[in-house]
This record gives structure tokens, sequence and C-alpha cells, in this order.
């Protein structure tokens, strides 16, 4: 379930950067990949993306699942057994 939370996050990100750079520099993604030179460079761009990962999607995946992952959720709960901590010990007066 993380990992769908991750992929929408991202896609949130990136409709958002879309829409900045359609409302700073009125450029629209659209227009861009419908021009010939656009085609070349998103089948261009979608070539060096997919060989570049597979070659390092293994390394990737085992670091992400086995290293990255366990540490951040460690690091995560630590985080929230400290703020609940705080809170208890902040509602109780010291004398």
């Amino acid at each position: 379930m993380k990992k769908e939370e991750g992929f929408i996050g991202m896609i949130i990100l990136i409709i958002i950067a879309l829409a900045l750079l359609k409302y700073f520099l009125n450029w629209s993604v659209f227009d861009a990949a419908a021009s010939p030179q656009g085609q070349q460079t998103v089948s261009y761009t979608h070539q060096v993306i997919y060989t570049v990962w597979h070659y390092i999607s293994a390394p990737v995946i085992f670091i992400w699942e086995r290293i990255l992952w366990p540490v951040l959720s460690l690091v995560w709960s630590t985080f929230q057994a400290f703020i609940s901590w705080g809170q208890h010990n902040a509602s109780t007066p010291s004398y």
C-alpha cells in the first residue's frame, strides 16, 4: 500500500509542475509533444529511461526494500513515539 501512495504523490507533483509551467511560462506539454520534434524527444527520452532502468532496477529496488525503507520506517516510528512522549509529558505537571 505504501508504494501506491508514493506513485500517487509523484503523479500529483508532476501535474502541479505542469500547471505551474503553463501558468508562469505559457508552456503546454501537449503542444510541445504534438510537434514532430516533440514526438522525437518523447520517444528518445522514453528509450533512455527504459534502458537506464533496465540496468539499475534490481539494485535500486533491493536498496529501497532492504535498506532505505526499513530505516525510514524506523525513523518515522521513533519520531512518532517521541511526539507521543512529548505530548504525554507536556500534559503532566512537574513538581
